[in-house]
């Protein structure tokens, strides 16, 4: 698992920088991304990632499930 995913599934709240600004033209300053309630998505650039969809569901489980709260202790 890479960083990047093995945080997003450890780290509440956690949410990858922008990955728009590694193309030659974008002018964007790699911010943090924000959660869609299906991708991250870059608040200046609009970049979108890309993670599979089995991913997604495993990650929308952990962190945005009605019982994912209580379950990891913020009640």
């Amino acid at each position: 698992m890479s960083i990047v995913r093995n945080n997003l599934m450890t780290r509440a709240g956690y949410s990858p920088y922008c990955g728009g600004a590694m193309a030659a033209t974008s002018a964007c300053s790699m911010p943090r991304t924000r959660w869609t309630g299906d991708q991250f998505k870059c608040p200046e650039c609009g970049w979108v990632s890309e993670f599979p969809a089995d991913f997604i569901a495993e990650y929308k489980a952990k962190w945005h499930s009605p019982t994912a709260a209580t379950e990891e202790g913020e009640v």
